[in-house]
């Protein structure tokens, strides 16, 4: 059994593949006692294959097992919930952008890197993991980063999150509660029990009473980078 470090937990993966342990390598450590354990089966790959939205390389459908046990396990046990998004960090702090697949999330976080350079790192650019932890929700890397795969195996505390929609006019919106909730909840995995439903939705409810969420109206170019720039000033 291998164990990784992902969002401050050792995290024990058994049966794995060879190329899940190459796709994880990343978050290897040397911890000897897990926090948890993750025992892939074929049935749980079988159950991958039979709701994934579309059909994807035989492999990856174990990746996406043991990401789901996680994410249960974390909302379950240890604050924290998975979140599809793209998320930078920027003088210190996460900016996080989220949104429907295909609206231009990960587009919208290359504009940064193009033109802020070293101001801005990776963290993530599709599967990172939120967590509260001493009075604070940090976000986290994780090995399943997207098409691009572009992450760090870092942390940082979360400053703002924005949903983004294709437009022609780049301006931001502040979310109101109610929206905010129910776009977030569209990006994560739903638990699969009463109890986790309600802590993932307290945690939700939590961070957007101390985290602003916006809807950011954006096109491809700088003025949509200034765009959320402008709103950072604010916060």
């Amino acid at each position: 059994m291998d164990i990784y470090k992902i969002a401050e937990l050792s995290i024990g993966v058994e049966n794995q593949s060879d190329f899940t342990k190459e796709y994880m390598k990343d978050y290897l450590c040397d911890e000897n006692e897990p926090d948890f354990v993750v025992t892939v089966t074929q049935e749980m790959i079988s159950c991958e294959k039979e709701i994934a939205v579309e059909e994807v390389p035989e492999q990856y459908y174990e990746l996406t097992s043991v990401l789901r046990v996680i994410c249960h396990t974390i909302v379950e046990k240890y604050n924290g919930f998975f979140l599809h998004c793209s998320c930078l960090e920027y003088e210190g702090e996460a900016i996080i952008f989220t949104a429907k697949s295909g609206t231009g999330k990960s587009t919208h976080a290359r504009l940064w890197r193009e033109y802020l350079g070293d101001k801005v790192t990776t963290i993530n650019d599709d599967k990172p993991i939120v967590r509260f932890i001493d009075g604070r929700f940090y976000i986290y890397g994780t090995p399943w980063n997207g098409k691009h795969s572009l992450s760090n195996n870092i942390k940082a505390p979360i400053k703002a999150i924005y949903y983004l929609h294709q437009a022609k006019e780049n301006k931001v919106v502040r979310c109101d509660s109610i929206s905010s909730i129910t776009k977030l909840l569209s990006q994560t995995v739903l638990p699969n029990s009463k109890e986790s439903m309600n802590s993932l939705l307290s945690m939700l409810e939590q961070l957007l009473s101390t985290i602003p969420m916006f809807d950011l109206y954006c096109d491809i170019s700088k003025n949509a980078v200034d765009a959320v720039l402008n709103s950072l000033i604010e916060i």
